[in-house]
């Protein structure tokens, strides 16, 4: 009776052991998982920053100079030849995101339970679930609308390019007095401060999520 009851006790003990080990497989294989996942995320990040970048340095330009030509227009100031450029950026502008979504797409494969920390793994929903989605909207739907439907009838019936970089008005003397140009300008410039400011923001959030992810790395063992 002794006998059979230590060989029961033997099988727990070795049942529990091997749960105990496999429990630990499993933790460890998504650890391995996490780690990978997050440097890939960071390296996503890493490239999404530059492109953010980019887009409010173009955005920017272009911004100043809709408001450089707002400005002729407003104090009818004679022709110079540095405006053309300024044309030839309202009608040249494009810039539009290009967020880079592997890490995040295998990320909602795997469960987001992967990330085992509350607050990354809120502020990765709210970049890539919220933030993103939302700017893109309103990149498709208000950006292109000033753009094909307001500003470039206007560029194409009243500013000609002279160069591959340079356009200028085909009468400056009348657009001078065209309101429904310089209101044209006018809205295209808060449209601009508009994209400018959500970018600004994508920015700041990126930043945000690329040093929470380093400070998670860094107290993670390098997995074998």
């Amino acid at each position: 009776m002794k006998y059979a009851l230590g060989e029961i006790i033997l099988v727990v003990i070795g049942i529990l052991i091997a749960l105990s080990i496999n429990n630990w497989n499993d933790r460890r294989n998504n650890d391995i998982k996490e780690y990978k996942l997050l440097n890939e995320m960071h390296g996503n990040l890493k490239t999404d920053s530059i492109d953010m970048a980019g887009n409010i340095v173009r955005n920017t330009r272009v911004l100043h100079s809709a408001e450089a030509i707002q400005y002729q227009l407003e104090n009818n100031i004679a022709w110079n030849d540095s405006m053309a450029t300024h044309y030839s950026h309202l009608n040249t502008y494009t810039s539009k995101i290009a967020i880079v979504k592997s890490s995040y797409e295998n990320l909602k494969s795997i469960g987001f339970d992967l990330i085992k920390n509350d607050s990354l793994r809120g502020k990765i929903h709210e970049l890539y679930a919220q933030q993103y989605p939302f700017v893109e909207r309103m990149e498709s739907e208000h950006m292109e609308a000033m753009k094909y439907s307001l500003l470039l009838p206007q560029l194409t019936s009243k500013v000609k390019s002279v160069s591959k970089w340079k356009a200028k008005p085909l009468d400056l003397n009348t657009l001078v007095f065209d309101n429904q140009f310089k209101e044209t300008v006018i809205l295209f410039i808060k449209a601009q401060e508009g994209f400018i400011g959500l970018y600004q923001y994508l920015q700041q959030l990126q930043s945000e999520l690329i040093e929470m992810i380093e400070k998670e790395i860094a107290i993670k063992t390098l997995p074998n």
